[in-house]
């Protein structure tokens, strides 16, 4: 009766501490991060609000990133770069990150890059000067700050402006600064963001989903064999 009484004492005492240990780490994940940052700081269809500058905030943790090359052509010439683009889950929901470098040879500045599909979302607009220190991204320190964002076609589209005054565009030569659209969702995949000036290039970028990515469901797939044969060979035991 003691030798069970003790096992089950030993049982409840790592439960607890596994418990403290996660609550300890949500604590800490929650506090100064950028969703705490920009929180309330949403655009709606009509009525765009001034980005926060959540420079110094915890990012959370990175889930995955790519890098874009972009290229239009107007009658003045060609205008390229990239577009980077992650997604951090920041605390049990997203936060979706994109920054503009534009090449030194392009021919036009670059007033405005949008990001979709966040219909659904509640969506609040940030951004970060020191882009450098997320590491394992292609991010860098960008020089030009968006002056305003706002909600397009019903909350599909955030869209961030760097005019006026024109002078704040992001010229040849020139990165953004890092653009963060922080969200309540859960789950993303693969969806399109756009550059645009007199002419628009769009590529690939993340954004958020309600169902959760392929690779997200056949790990969850694989995490559930992995318990069924678990629980039948603990059975036949």
């Amino acid at each position: 009766m003691t030798t069970n009484v003790e096992k089950l004492m030993r049982k409840s005492a790592l439960v607890m501490l596994v418990l403290a240990v996660g609550f300890l780490g949500a604590t800490a994940a929650m506090a100064g991060t950028v969703a705490s940052c920009a929180a309330g700081n949403g655009p709606t269809p009509g009525s765009p609000v001034f980005p926060v500058n959540c420079t110094g905030s915890t990012s959370g943790t990175l889930l995955a990133w790519m890098s874009e090359p972009f290229s239009y052509t107007v009658t003045t010439g060609t205008t390229s770069g990239y577009l980077y683009s992650a997604v951090y889950d920041d605390a049990g929901t997203l936060d979706f990150y994109y920054q503009v470098v534009n090449n030194a040879k392009s021919v036009e500045n670059l007033d405005n890059e949008t990001d979709g599909k966040f219909t659904g979302f509640t969506t609040n607009a940030a951004y970060i000067t020191d882009g450098s220190i997320l590491t394992g991204t292609p991010f860098v320190d960008g020089t030009e700050a968006p002056q305003t964002a706002n909600s397009l076609s019903g909350g599909a589209v955030i869209s961030f402006y760097f005019s006026p005054p024109a002078t704040n565009d992001i010229t040849p030569g020139t990165a953004s600064n890092v653009l963060i659209i922080s969200t309540n969702a859960t789950h993303y995949d693969i969806g399109n963001a756009s550059v645009i000036d007199s002419g628009s290039a769009t590529v690939l970028a993340f954004e958020p989903t309600i169902v959760p990515e392929p690779a997200t469901l056949a790990l969850m797939g694989l995490g559930l064999a992995g318990l069924i044969g678990w629980q039948r060979r603990r059975a036949n035991r």
